[in-house]
């Protein structure tokens, strides 16, 4: 029954000759109202003893307030229910100045009408279910769940306030509203509403088991709820049950076959079973769909990169879908992604070609010029790198890994004047960083600057003790002062931390090949050096020196000789292959070679003096 025709049959049980002089519409409410119970009729007629004026004429007002309420005039309906309260003060008048108050959210005096209803009538479950939902619109829900619990005291198969407790208790006792759901099919059997509750409620708390059993039996009652059965899909999914998902998944795309979420799912399923040559067929149709956006598109290239740890069959799998999306937009992250991909593939150029786009793509992100700078700088492109550097240097001037890579890269093409003051600015940042102030260090031991590169290598050991980079610098400089007892003392302090570094080995080697001491050992650390890298170029000529030293001369010139191939333009190496020649009686070619590393680098006195002299 509509609830305003039963809050009036309430109040008042209205005789067709009380309202003659009324319209006609008075009429059709009074002919509603005619419909009381006899029971209410003879309660009032057991009451005519009492004066009936004030009541009729709150019965003539309220069936005005009544009216205007029907036609939606809830501030007129309130104003006459008002004044029909001042000739009878009756729950059900309180009860309608609470329903048009609430309708007009005025929360406040809906409240206050409605607990003077429930206050005069405490068992009336219309006034008790208005109450509480006013207080549930007030965010009152504790006192809302109060007087629905005393609604189901009265009524204990109302179903309406076992739900509203439900929904009340959802977000802090969810295991409670779920006991509220239950009971709720208990009272009136499968419940379609209740069940969908139940499964959210049951997935968001992780009761799988119990997720599964509800969405199968809304499935039941639904079977092409694609919704649920998606529910059901992610819910096997995440107890392994693969076998029930692919069957659900593979059922489902009979009548949805396009369904992203369907296919994103099945390419899930075979991400997990580690099937990826599968996973990625399925991915692909989305990378292709003009459906699925950038963002989504971009995090399934990511997440086949991301598992490239496991299996670097995946960096193909990867690579495809970035060329695919690139194909649609030219985007910095999909050309970062491609050249990381190559990095790791080992395709250094194409790598840095797609750096390049990327930086001329998002010339604000600093992170990608660093990352092209870095790969131009292990790639050996160290003019590349500082052109690239330079620029990034300008638009970024605080950035520390700019700075310190454009430092490295000028320093090792010998631009070290240029890379003192790169590297000071980025120490200027990061004035701890050993990178930094190792590198700061051996540029300016290159620049003649010992005393300062001292201070800076000490900073930087005194930062990482073990680090054998800047021991070999430090001993590297004492050996050029000739302090032989305080580079040999490092020397052995770098071995008896890691006897097989290939640097320290080489180093020392070299440093007692130069003095003519020890060249067994020396070679024996040599050999070991080469063996770890038989492709640079400085341990080549160490070993090479050795035989020097020890009167081995052809071996020594096949040593350097090849070290000469791998640098060319390296003035050391070629003044000792000179030195080679001398010993093997080509005083000529030693000559030829003595000028040629002299005219490399001018600097070299000791060069000048053999070609003067004509003789080592």
């Amino acid at each position: 029954m509509p609830l305003l025709i039963k809050a009036l049959k309430t109040i008042f049980c209205v005789k067709l000759t009380d309202v003659m002089n009324k319209n006609f519409v008075i009429i059709a409410v009074a002919l509603l109202l005619s419909s009381c119970s006899s029971e209410v009729i003879k309660e009032i007629s057991s009451k005519e003893s009492a004066p009936q004026v004030n009541k009729k004429e709150a019965q003539s007002i309220f069936i005005d307030g009544s009216i205007s309420e029907m036609k939606g005039q809830f501030n007129e309906a309130v104003t006459q229910y008002l004044e029909a309260l001042k000739y009878d003060p009756q729950p059900g008048i309180y009860y309608a100045i609470a329903k048009n108050y609430f309708r007009l959210n005025k929360l406040s005096s809906a409240l206050q009408y409605s607990r003077n209803a429930v206050k005069k009538d405490s068992s009336n479950v219309e006034y008790l279910t208005l109450h509480a939902s006013i207080y549930s619109a007030s965010h009152l829900e504790d006192s809302a769940a109060a007087v629905y619990q005393k609604i189901i005291r009265l009524d204990t198969a109302n179903v309406t306030a076992y739900y509203n407790l439900a929904q009340i208790s959802e977000p802090r006792q969810p295991s409670v509203a779920l006991s509220y759901y239950k009971k709720i099919i208990d009272l009136i059997g499968p419940d379609w509403n209740a069940l969908i509750r139940i499964a959210d409620i049951n997935e968001r708390m992780g009761n799988i088991d119990e997720t599964i059993k509800t969405v199968e039996e809304l499935i039941k009652m639904n079977p092409s709820e694609l919704h649920l059965k998606k529910l059901l899909i992610e819910s096997y999914i995440k107890i392994k049950n693969y076998g029930k998902a692919e069957a659900l998944i593979e059922e489902a795309q009979i009548s949805f076959p396009d369904d992203l979420n369907l296919i994103e799912m099945k390419g899930n399923i075979f991400i997990q079973k580690g099937l990826w040559k599968n996973a990625a067929a399925e991915f692909m149709k989305l990378v292709t769909s003009p459906e699925v956006n950038f963002d989504a598109k971009l995090k399934i290239g990511t997440s086949f990169y991301l598992q490239a740890e496991k299996d670097s069959v995946n960096y193909d799998y990867a690579k495809e879908i970035f060329q695919t999306i690139n194909r649609d937009t030219s985007d910095w992250q999909v050309n970062a992604y491609l050249g990381e991909i190559e990095i790791r593939k080992g395709n250094d150029s194409s790598a840095v070609e797609y750096l390049k786009k990327a930086v001329n793509l998002a010339e604000w992100n600093a992170q990608v010029w660093v990352r092209l700078g870095g790969l131009l700088f292990d790639t050996k492109k160290y003019k590349e790198a500082i052109e690239y550097m330079s620029k990034a240097s300008e638009k970024f001037p605080n950035d520390f890994p700019i700075n310190l890579i454009y430092g490295l890269s000028l320093s090792a093409d010998n631009d070290h004047q240029k890379a003192k003051e790169a590297l000071q600015k980025a120490l200027n940042i990061n004035p701890d960083d050993v990178t930094a102030l190792s590198a700061l260090g051996y540029t300016l031991n290159q620049l003649k600057e010992d005393d300062e590169a001292l201070v800076r290598l000490n900073k930087a050991l005194s930062i990482e003790p073990e680090n054998l980079q800047v021991i070999s610098v430090i001993a590297m400089i004492h050996e050029s002062r000739k302090d032989y007892s305080v580079s040999d003392s490092l020397y052995a302090r770098a071995i008896k931390i890691d006897s097989s570094n290939v640097l320290i080995l080489n180093n020392y080697a070299y440093s007692l090949a130069d003095r003519g001491i020890n060249l067994k050992q020396a070679l024996s650390m040599a050999k070991k050096a080469i063996e770890k890298e038989p492709k640079n170029s400085s341990y080549l000529d160490t070993i090479g020196w050795i035989y020097f030293r020890l009167g081995e001369y052809k071996k020594a010139k096949t040593k350097i000789e090849e070290a000469t191939k791998i640098e060319e333009k390296n003035a050391t190496l070629i003044d000792h292959l000179g030195d080679v020649y001398f010993k093997l009686g080509s005083k000529v070619k030693a000559l030829e070679l003595w000028e040629k590393a002299f005219e490399i680098d001018s600097t070299k006195s000791e060069i000048k003096k053999k070609i003067e002299k004509g003789e080592l």
